[in-house]
């Protein structure tokens, strides 16, 4: 039989049989540097306070009650007749019947109103106002006697009927105008036209007081 040869390692290499020994020692190593470090850090500080009170105010507010508004009841619902049972009342009893004049309700409502027909401007007219009838203003006697002459232009509203209706004094003088505007009211036209309707229009009327020499 052939002879083996064993070899065995030099316990002094042998990382095996000193691995124990290294791992206590790293252990320990690891627990004092914990604790060194602890030690030097130990003390904590915040760099800013909390405050220590809080003023804190309550306000009283004063509610009023709420006010509940009863609804008024309901109207009555008006009686339904019904056949009555007893043989005391006669039977060719009937209720009166109410006639109601609609005829004097609607006499006493208000007219409606008139719509007022819109005012066309003269250059827009198809056909001018003519004047049927020219009245003369009357001269004031106290700007005759004064010896005052001057010209009055008056604008007039001719209606469609060809009535003036109103009358505005554009070029004035004081001593002459109501003579101008009383006569410019018994003016009398035949009334403008806008495509073969009548319409209103304003129309300016000039007034020459001369005294006669």
């Amino acid at each position: 039989m052939a002879h083996r040869k064993f070899m065995y390692k030099d316990p002094e290499v042998d990382l095996k049989l000193k691995y124990q020994k290294w791992f206590e020692l790293s252990l320990v190593i690891a627990l004092g540097l914990i604790i060194i470090i602890f030690y030097a850090f130990k003390d904590f500080s915040a760099g800013y306070e909390l405050e220590k009170k809080v003023d804190v105010k309550i306000e009283t507010i004063d509610i009023p009650k709420t006010e509940q508004f009863q609804k008024p009841p309901p109207p009555k619902r008006p009686a339904i007749p019904i056949e009555s049972e007893d043989e005391d009342i006669p039977e060719d009893l009937t209720i009166e019947e109410t006639e109601i004049e609609f005829a004097d309700i609607i006499d006493e409502l208000p007219p409606p109103p008139e719509e007022e027909e819109p005012i066309v401007p003269f250059h827009a007219l198809s056909e001018k106002p003519v004047v049927i009838k020219r009245v003369e203003p009357v001269y004031p006697e106290l700007a005759r006697k004064a010896g005052i002459e001057g010209r009055v232009i008056v604008k007039v509203l001719i209606n469609t009927k060809g009535d003036v209706e109103k009358v505005e004094v554009i070029k004035s003088h004081p001593l002459l105008d109501q003579a101008a505007i009383e006569a410019a009211k018994q003016f009398k036209f035949k009334p403008g036209k806008q495509r073969d309707r009548y319409v209103k229009v304003w129309m300016t009327i000039p007034f020459n007081f001369r005294l006669k020499k």
